[in-house]
């Protein structure tokens, strides 16, 4: 770990700017989910399937990829399963392992639901120019990028 920067307030500030965003943009998502039966980690499992399509991904990886616990991702592959939105596949040479797929059915869902949401998204950046918006999509997918690769 580096040693701490000198001007730890401008640190201190960013935490606390990323942590309440964090929690208010989650309760607005949860209340929006609910709509549609949802919660955020199904939703989050549903938007990974679909970065993984065309190819599967198992339940394990599905988990570490969302941080959710494998058994809680069973349960939702499951409901997804019952609902039409996803599909187990054996893996080639390996009849026991599974792959999961989205269907059309359930990316269709997901559309429906990212497009809800879209008039909540337009509100949130009301006044904001087109750069502003690109520019914060950029630093906020820099930042993921990071988090992804430097897991707890």
């Amino acid at each position: 770990m580096t040693k701490p920067p000198k001007d730890v307030e401008k640190y201190a500030k960013l935490g606390a700017a990323l942590s309440i965003s964090t929690q208010l943009f989650s309760t607005r998502m949860g209340v929006f989910l609910d709509r549609f039966g949802l919660t955020e980690a199904q939703f989050s499992v549903l938007n990974h399937l679909a970065r993984r399509m065309p190819e599967g991904q198992s339940v394990t990886a599905i988990a570490a990829a969302v941080e959710v616990k494998q058994p809680a991702v069973s349960k939702m592959v499951s409901k997804f399963e019952g609902m039409g939105w996803a599909r187990f596949e054996a893996t080639q040479g390996d009849a026991r392992s599974k792959q999961v797929f989205l269907t059309e059915t359930g990316q269709a869902h997901l559309i429906d639901i990212q497009r809800a949401l879209l008039p909540d998204y337009v509100d949130m950046l009301q006044g904001w120019s087109d750069e502003d918006i690109a520019a914060l999509t950029g630093q906020l997918f820099r930042l993921v990028g990071w988090m992804d690769s430097n897991r707890l």
